[in-house]
């Protein structure tokens, strides 16, 4: 198998698990859906604004349509989501975006390095693949954090792993 295929793959259970996600908070009332998470986590809502902005941010930069200083510094703010339809809105733009980019990557493409100055004036380089698999871990992360939330609220997701994303293909 070819590693950019692996990569779309990873992307599409990325897919697969969020929905799964957004399914099950339909069943949230407003205020559970706003309200802080235990162990002072974000809210349901604040997690995944978080979590579609970092990976918007990030695809930016990939795709080239932001400069890599205001691809990361473009975040939007929680409050411009007053419920789970406008956090839906944002989703799918980013699962377009995400989409679009992941479809045409090439194993040379994920080879491909990425670097930036930083305010030390020092450079940081890493390759694509390498991005790639951070955003990836990172949106793990975070939903597994947001289906503790939703499991406490008696609306689990059920098993996110990657496994049963692969067993129901």
């Amino acid at each position: 198998m070819m590693f950019a295929e692996a990569m779309r793959s990873l992307y599409q259970y990325n897919h697969w698990a969020t929905e799964r996600l957004l399914d099950v908070a339909t069943g949230l009332t407003a205020e559970q859906f706003l309200a802080p998470g235990a162990a002072g986590q974000r809210s349901v809502r604040d997690s995944l604004v978080h979590l579609f902005g970092a990976q918007k941010g990030w695809l930016s930069w990939w795709d080239g349509s932001l400069a890599p200083a205001e691809a990361q510094a473009r975040r939007r703010a929680p409050a411009e989501f007053p419920n789970l339809a406008a956090v839906r809105v944002l989703w799918v733009e980013v699962e377009r975006q995400t989409q679009a980019f992941v479809s045409g990557l090439s194993d040379a493409d994920l080879q491909r390095d990425f670097s930036q100055v930083l305010p030390s004036g020092g450079t940081w380089h890493m390759a694509l693949w390498q991005m790639m698999l951070h955003v990836a871990n990172h949106g793990t992360q975070h939903r597994g954090e947001i289906a503790v939330v939703l499991t406490g609220y008696g609306c689990s997701p059920g098993d996110l792993d990657f496994i049963f994303f692969l067993a129901r293909r």
